[in-house]
């Protein structure tokens, strides 16, 4: 990695800007940008050549968890598993691997993706895995697959009850699947032991590292606590905070309390402390995704508030008259609606407040985030991941209201892109394609899926640079190649604003730069 101090001068050279083919130049001092194109006199004192890639600003996710980017890569990863069969033979794995009674734990299971949809049971781990809690998250984060031995540890029987904003799932006998959605997860979450902050520092060094490698230089954290910005903190004083992190605060006192007392923090170039981060609903594919009318494969479903909508009010109310953003996951037309009705009555909309997910919003309700000010925070492979199976949870009827992105910004909006990891792979040339296509990898559906709401290549990399500034209240100094700007940029091998779809899927990152430092280099050919 090379070092750069804050008071040199450094001139990029042999690139070009995606607007453009002619060769250009970058002068850079204490991290922003001096000039662009300066004249071929001016002096620096390091020269740095960008391989004859094309430099982009900085891209950013918008909305992803860091801390569990990390603790994911130390678990079991179940994505793409094809069937409940599969897991269990992991788990199996592990178990002999693992000592007794220790906790077993995965994330990434789905069983929209398997040849029988539906959801598995606690007996199938309990074969391979009697003497072992096992929880496995799903992709989605809203439903947990547990076995006996975690079911007994959390202290639930047939006579526990469905707390509020949760279900456990039963059998016709009344006995507990393993299947827990939304907050019935916590009742074997908090008896989880917790990891060591030396651990939670492994990991979250490992998910920055990660994250510069796909080319992003800054992240909107959905869920910070103390603890990781402790950790962020010591990484920067100590040279290795290589992203610049925009932290939305847990809904935790603990968290928020002393920030309540002395308000955001926006002085750290590298750490903003402004918003906090609330939730109404759970999500579609695990059917707790609050909807204005049943799902249409669970008619007596219409999905789960999992916070009282009076404290979620109250809690708009008090953070913003202290200045704080508040973002609110709302996945379900319900919950959005919800939502926008908090924030007409108690939101101020210079305070951006903002929609995380807002997948299905009900046509009605789409003028109404530009009308208010909030911003529709949303993840373009969202929709490329449940495309397969949302008509079976919505009806034919309702995918009008699915990722309506175009329609978003038509009326008024602009879309922040994230990518939920670990929930979906933070890649942003993933999300990026997905936005253009809505398609998935393959080429799936033929012109894409709910084609009408698919963005232009342009109004991708605004999803992906000067939208989230603006969403971080930044947008004065990040997310454009201008003088006064962060030097922060990504440089792809080709330029994704021209290239045919399916090769953005094959772009390569060949650097990526943080404050005019190079905090990533891909491997030269």
């Amino acid at each position: 990695m090379l070092s750069i101090t804050p008071s040199q001068t450094v001139l990029f050279t042999h690139f070009t800007l995606p607007q453009s083919d002619r060769p250009a130049s970058l002068l850079c001092e204490h991290g922003r940008i001096l000039a662009v194109n300066p004249s071929p006199e001016t002096g620096s004192d390091t020269t740095i050549d960008l391989r004859g890639g094309v430099l982009y600003p900085g891209f950013t996710d918008a909305h992803l968890h860091l801390l569990g980017l990390g603790q994911s890569r130390d678990m079991l990863d179940l994505v793409g598993t094809t069937s409940a069969a599969d897991i269990v033979r992991q788990v199996a794995q592990k178990v002999n691997a693992t000592p007794v009674g220790e906790w077993i734990r995965g994330r990434g299971w789905d069983q929209n993706d398997w040849k029988e949809i539906r959801f598995p049971d606690r007996q199938s781990l309990d074969a391979v895995a009697p003497n072992h809690p096992v929880a496995l998250t799903r992709i989605d984060g809203h439903a947990l697959w547990v076995n006996t031995a975690a079911l007994q540890a959390a202290g639930i029987s047939p006579e526990t009850p469905d707390p509020s904003g949760g279900k456990i799932y039963r059998d016709d006998q009344g006995q507990p699947t393993g299947i827990l959605v939304d907050n019935a997860m916590n009742l074997v979450y908090r008896i989880i032991p917790e990891d060591s902050p030396a651990t939670h520092r492994r990991q979250l060094d490992q998910a920055v590292r990660y994250l510069n490698s796909l080319g992003l230089t800054a992240v909107h954290d959905a869920g910070t606590s103390r603890e990781t910005l402790r950790h962020l903190r010591a990484m920067e004083t100590e040279g290795q905070l290589t992203l610049r992190v925009y932290a939305m605060l847990n809904d935790d006192p603990d968290d928020y309390e002393p920030y309540l007392v002395s308000g955001p923090d926006v002085s750290d170039p590298l750490i903003t402390v402004r918003a906090l981060k609330l939730y109404l609903d759970g999500a579609l594919g695990s059917r707790g995704a609050a909807l204005l009318q049943p799902y249409s494969d669970d008619p007596e479903n219409r999905g789960l508030i999992v916070t009282d909508s009076a404290l979620v009010a109250e809690k708009v109310r008090r953070f913003n008259d202290a200045g704080f953003q508040v973002n609110v996951h709302c996945i379900g037309d319900r919950a959005n609606r919800m939502a926008l009705d908090i924030f007409a009555r108690n939101g101020r909309p210079e305070n951006r407040n903002r929609i995380e997910h807002a997948q299905i919003i009900a046509p009605e309700d789409i003028p109404r985030f530009a009308e208010l000010g909030v911003i529709p925070s949303m993840q373009a492979t969202h929709c490329t991941s449940d495309m397969y199976w949302a008509d079976e949870r919505l009806g034919a009827e309702r995918l009008v209201e699915a990722y309506p992105w175009q329609s978003l910004i038509q009326a008024g909006s602009l879309i922040p892109g994230g990518s939920d990891a670990p929930v979906e792979v933070p890649n942003p040339l993933w999300g990026f394609y997905a936005a253009i296509t809505r398609q998935d990898h393959q080429g799936w559906p033929a012109g894409g899926w709910q084609p009408r709401e698919k963005m232009t290549p342009e109004q991708a990399l605004h999803m992906l640079t000067d939208w989230p500034a603006y969403a971080s209240f930044r947008e004065q100094e990040l997310g454009r190649i201008r003088p006064g700007y962060w030097a922060d940029f990504t440089v792809l091998d080709r330029n994704i604003l021209s290239c045919p779809p399916e090769d953005v899927l094959e772009t390569q990152v060949l650097f990526t730069i943080v404050g005019g430092r190079i905090v990533y280099a891909g491997p030269t050919p």
